[in-house]
C-alpha cells in the first residue's frame, strides 16, 4: 500500500533528512516525490535510511556524474527541489552557486537541488562526508542559499515602500508584506543555524591544522 504526503521544509537539509528517516523507523519507504509531495510504499521498520545531499552549487552535468557516482556505490538516489517554481523550459539565475552552477534550466539542475539517497540500515553511520573541510565547503554553499532566499524576501519587502509601485488596495499591500516578511523569517531560522554551523566547523578546522 502507498501513502503520499504533502510537506515543504524550510530546513531543506537536516530537518528533511530526520523526517524521511523518522518515516523509515515507522515502516515507509520512498518511493518518489514532486515538487510539494512525497509517495511511500509500506515496508520493515528501520529497514532503510536516508541523507540528502545539497547540490545546487554544481553545474547540471556535475551534478548528474556526482549523481552517478553515488548510485555506483549502491546507494538509490531522488532528486529534488528547495523552491516552488512550476515554470518549464527557461533559465535561471542561482546566485548562490559557482560558476557554470549560477545557470540552470528547467529540464536540467533547476529543481534537482538536491538528492536524497537511500541505502539499507547496516548499522554503520550514513555520512557522506567525513572529512570537516568537505562538510564546511557543503554547509558554506547551504549557507549562501539561505541568504539569497532571506535578501530576496526582504527585498520585495522592501519595493512594496515604494510610492506608487502598485494599484492595489493599502490592506492588500500590507497583507503582501506580511506574508513576504513571514517567509523571510522562516529562511532566516535556518540560515542562522547553518550560520552557526559553519562557525563551529571553521574552528574545528583550525584545531586539526
Amino acid at each position: 500500500m502507498s501513502r503520499t504526503v504533502f510537506r515543504y521544509f524550510f530546513d531543506f537539509l537536516d530537518g528533511q533528512e530526520k523526517w524521511l528517516n523518522s518515516m523509515a523507523a515507522r515502516g515507509y519507504r520512498l518511493k518518489k516525490c514532486g515538487k510539494l509531495s512525497y509517495t511511500f510504499e509500506e515496508c520493515m521498520p528501520n529497514k532503510y535510511e536516508y541523507a540528502i545531499e545539497f547540490v545546487g552549487d554544481k553545474s547540471y552535468s556535475k551534478a548528474r556524474e556526482y549523481r552517478d557516482f553515488l548510485e555506483s556505490l549502491g546507494y538509490r538516489s531522488f532528486t529534488k527541489n528547495i523552491n516552488l517554481n512550476f515554470s518549464y523550459g527557461k533559465l535561471r539565475w542561482r546566485p548562490y552557486a559557482k560558476g557554470m552552477g549560477q545557470i540552470a534550466a528547467s529540464p536540467g539542475g533547476f529543481n534537482r537541488e538536491l538528492l536524497i539517497l537511500e541505502k539499507t540500515r547496516d548499522g554503520k553511520p550514513f555520512d557522506l562526508h567525513t572529512d570537516i573541510c568537505d562538510k564546511l565547503r557543503i554547509y558554506r554553499s547551504v549557507r549562501r542559499a539561505y541568504a539569497w532566499a532571506v535578501l530576496l524576501m526582504f527585498g520585495l519587502t522592501a519595493v512594496t515602500f515604494i510610492p506608487n509601485a502598485s494599484s492595489a488596495s493599502a490592506d492588500t499591500i500590507w497583507g503582501i508584506r506580511a506574508v513576504v516578511l513571514i517567509l523571510g523569517v522562516l529562511f532566516a531560522v535556518p540560515a542562522a543555524k547553518y550560520t552557526t554551523l559553519v562557525s563551529r566547523l571553521r574552528k574545528e578546522s583550525r584545531v586539526f591544522e
